[in-house]
C-alpha cells in the first residue's frame, strides 16, 4: 500500500536573482510529481540536484535611449532533481461498502 520510489525530474526556472530562479524550480516539484502519478503523494524529498545549464543574461537599458542607464540581470537555470517519493497506492485499497437511506415519510410522521 505504501511505497517509496525515486524519480529524476528535469525542471527549469528563471528569476531576477539566483535564489529566485531556484525557488521557482523547487515550487514546481509538487505539481510535476502530482501530474506524473495517479497515487496519493504523501512525501516528497529532494535527494540530489545537478545543474544542466545555467545562464546569466545582462541587459543594459536606457530611458529614451539616453537617460537613466540601468543594468537588468536575469538568471535561467535548468536542473535535474532526484526526488524520493512516498506514495499510497489508493487503487489497491479495498473499501467496505455501506449504504444508508434517507428518512421516509413514515419516520417523519412518527417524530411529530
Amino acid at each position: 500500500m505504501y511505497t517509496e520510489t525515486t524519480q529524476t525530474l528535469r525542471l527549469s526556472g528563471s528569476g531576477d536573482t539566483k535564489e529566485g530562479a531556484f525557488n521557482k524550480i523547487f515550487s514546481q516539484i509538487k505539481h510535476v510529481v502530482a501530474r506524473q502519478t495517479n497515487d496519493l503523494v504523501v512525501r516528497i524529498e529532494p535527494v540530489g540536484v545537478s545543474i544542466v545549464s545555467a545562464t546569466e543574461i545582462v541587459k543594459h537599458e536606457r530611458f529614451l535611449g539616453l537617460f537613466f542607464p540601468r543594468k537588468r540581470t536575469r538568471y535561467d537555470i535548468t536542473v535535474d532533481i532526484q526526488v524520493r517519493l512516498g506514495l499510497v497506492q489508493v487503487e489497491n485499497i479495498t473499501f467496505q461498502q455501506q449504504t444508508e437511506t434517507t428518512a421516509g415519510m413514515g419516520q417523519l410522521v412518527r417524530q411529530r
